[in-house]
Order: structure tokens, then C-alpha cells, then sequence
């Protein structure tokens, strides 16, 4: 039997993957669990900021991402009738970031690219249709019973990564609450293959149109444009995506240039805010989704999953390597600040606050220390993940 330290990592999404491959990379020998018959192939995040390509960047995949994903350079800030208000450009975060910019791809193109590097290692295993029925453990180790068509089967660990999804069942069976609030209102994704240069000459790939206290959030992907609204309560999902409903909301940004639109569809989603009450119970580590849930705006949930995973990975490693936890249950607690303090205060303030925000946001780009400021904000910059909380400047 290996000597190895042993991890579980209950999913295999973006952020289960990440960790599982710091960690096969650094010694550990990992065996994951996903409940699905193969990776999640759902539209779901689709933004990667700096620090989560900087991470995807040390794995050796920037290149593959930028030369299938849309670039980011810019984000720009319109108000319907006057136009371009204000523009961030990302190329001056060049000296804070090796990744000046963002890019839009599918996550669901990402995962296999992170799956391929896994199974490169011989200490790695991945287990597909395990769905996990009881977890327990000790003050050694773990032990994860999943069933499916192999049978029922145990796996045992020196720690378990909770990594799979907002309805965790494994962080459920482990007693962990998920503290928060599902908003009535729902995301309304529209999309269209059309070039909406057409009808918004300059757009950029990262746009925001205000009308109002309303705003229309546009995400060019490589083939195709999000345009993103809210759906409120008492719209069922199946009147939100109908073509009558959702183009008399666009009407309210495109006015007489909607009939221009073509080729459009859409569909619909809950979200919420919510955090886990707890990132380490015993040898349970939660994160991502499991974790955190938070608005789409600015799209940051994904990305904070993957910082979580970066920075508890390396603190496990630094605790198998030195027999002592503390920096794990440092960064588990800084992990969970985070997602409290940064990622739902800034997501809900960018969704909310309609015609201040975008006064804000035209205010700090005619300043240069502004400026810097709500890009580092805005690409999560200053959400960098902390390995050693203890030892951050």
C-alpha cells in the first residue's frame, strides 16, 4: 500500500479538478468522485478572470484558452441615447498581473482540458457514476461510500474535498449548513449568433448598457453574445424564455433598433447568496459551489471556487508535509471571509445599485488611482488566493 497521504474529492467540476491536480501534482495519492456518467457538459460560468488564469497558466493551459476562448481586453460602461460613458482597459494591470485581461469560454471546455492533465498522473483515479450515499469520519481519516454500477464501495482518505456543487449532497450527509437566501429574481441569459456591432457599433466583449436604474450586461463568447437580465417572481420559466416576453425587455435597451435582433433564444436560472457555515469540519475541506453562491454579475462565483481550491490545495499540502493543520484551518477561515466579505458584497453592489453604479463606475475611469482600483476590483485582483493567510502583507 502507497504511503502516500490520501485525499477524496467529492465532483468533478472546474474547482474539484483544480484542487485534485495540485494535489496529484504534489505527492498526494487522489481518488474523485463524480456522480454523472461523464464531466458536466451544462452551459453554465463562462468568465476567467486573472488570478484563475494565472492558476490555469502554471498547469500549462493559457494557450489552449486563449486560442479557443474570446479575449477580454476592456470593459465598457454605455447609457442608451449618450453612448459609451466610460471603457477599463486591462493592459494597465501589465505590471500586477502576467494575465491582463479576461476570457470568456465555456467552462464546460475547460473541464476536460483540467481532466486530461489529471489523468496523467499514475497517483490519480477518477471514479465517474459514484454517487455518494454516507460519509464519515474520524480524527484519522475519512471514509466515502458512493453507489452505482459498479456496486456499492468505500473509499477511504486522509481528507475529503467537499467540491460538488451548490445542492452538495456530500456537504448535506457531512451536517454543514449553507447559510443565505435564493432571490426571487432569476438570471434570463438571451443569446444570438448575430454581430451586435450592428446595432451597437463599438461594443466590446464586456459591455454594460444602462437605461434608467436598468441595466443589460453583454458577454461576447466565441461564438455567439449573452446578453443578460433578471426575470422577475411572478414570471414563470416558461414565459421568461418565450420571444414575446424577452424581447419586449430588450426593447427597453435597444428601443426602435430591437426589430434588428435575429437569430435569438434564451433560457432561465435561480440564483442566490449563500456560504457554507463552515469551509473545515474535521477533515471535510468545502469549496466552490459547495461553498459560495452568489449573483452572476461581474462572474465571480466560478473563479472564487477556483481560488478556493488553489489556496486550501497548497495549504493540505503544506499540512501533510508538516504534520500540523494551522495553516489550513487559516486559509479555510480567510476562504470563508472572503466569500462573506468580498465576493457577495461586491456582486450584490454591482447588481443593485442601477444609475449610481454607473456614475461610479464613469467617475473612476477619468481617474488614474480609481481607475487601477475598480479594475482590481473588477478582475478580483485584490481576491488573489492566500495560501497563509498569517503570512500575507
Amino acid at each position: 500500500m502507497s504511503s502516500r497521504p490520501r485525499v477524496i474529492v467529492a465532483g468533478a467540476g472546474p474547482v474539484g479538478l483544480t484542487a485534485a491536480l495540485i494535489l496529484a501534482r504534489g505527492g498526494v495519492d487522489v481518488t474523485m468522485l463524480e456522480r454523472r456518467a461523464e464531466l458536466n457538459r451544462m452551459s453554465k460560468a463562462s468568465t476567467f478572470h486573472p488570478p484563475t488564469l494565472e492558476i490555469l497558466a502554471d498547469f500549462g493551459l493559457l494557450d489552449v484558452l486563449t486560442s479557443q476562448g474570446q479575449l477580454v481586453p476592456k470593459i465598457q460602461y454605455r447609457e442608451r441615447g449618450k453612448g459609451v460613458l466610460a471603457e477599463f482597459f486591462l493592459a494597465e494591470l501589465a505590471a500586477e498581473t502576467r494575465c491582463p485581461f479576461r476570457i470568456h469560454l465555456e467552462q464546460a471546455a475547460v473541464m476536460p482540458l483540467l481532466l486530461e492533465k489529471l489523468q496523467t498522473f499514475p497517483n490519480a483515479r477518477v471514479l465517474f457514476e459514484a454517487n455518494v450515499v454516507a460519509a464519515a469520519q474520524s480524527a484519522t481519516g475519512v471514509a466515502i461510500t458512493t453507489e452505482g454500477p459498479r456496486g456499492r464501495e468505500v473509499s477511504e482518505g486522509d481528507y475529503l474535498l467537499v467540491a460538488d456543487g451548490a445542492r452538495s449532497t456530500t456537504r448535506d450527509l457531512l451536517g454543514i449548513g449553507f447559510e443565505g437566501e435564493t432571490y426571487e429574481e432569476r438570471v434570463l441569459r438571451v443569446f444570438t449568433r448575430m454581430d451586435l456591432d450592428e446595432v451597437l457599433p463599438g461594443i466590446a466583449p464586456l459591455t454594460y448598457l444602462y437605461v434608467g436604474n436598468k441595466s443589460l450586461s453583454f458577454l461576447k463568447m466565441p461564438d455567439l453574445w449573452r446578453m443578460v437580465l433578471r426575470a422577475p417572481a411572478h414570471i414563470s420559466n416558461e414565459e421568461a424564455v418565450s420571444p414575446g416576453y424577452f424581447m419586449t425587455r430588450l426593447k427597453d435597451y435597444f428601443a426602435e433598433d430591437t426589430d434588428k435582433l435575429r437569430d435569438v433564444w434564451a433560457d432561465v436560472f435561480e440564483v442566490g447568496k449563500r456560504v457554507a457555515s463552515t469551509y473545515l469540519q474535521g477533515r471535510a475541506i468545502v469549496m466552490g459551489d459547495a461553498a459560495h453562491i452568489s449573483t452572476t454579475r461581474g462572474g465571480m462565483n466560478m473563479n472564487c471556487g477556483v481560488h478556493d481550491a488553489y489556496a486550501l490545495a497548497h495549504a493540505l499540502l503544506a499540512t501533510f508535509q508538516s504534520g500540523d493543520d494551522k495553516v489550513l484551518q487559516a486559509c479555510a477561515a480567510e476562504r470563508r471571509r472572503v466569500a462573506r466579505e468580498e465576493l457577495l458584497r461586491r456582486t450584490d453592489t454591482a447588481a443593485s445599485t442601477g444609475a449610481e453604479w454607473l456614475a461610479f463606475a464613469t467617475k473612476c475611469a477619468g481617474d488614474r488611482d480609481l481607475r487601477l482600483k475598480f479594475l482590481r476590483s473588477a478582475t478580483m485582483l485584490d481576491m488573489r488566493p492566500v495560501v497563509n493567510p498569517s503570512l500575507a502583507a
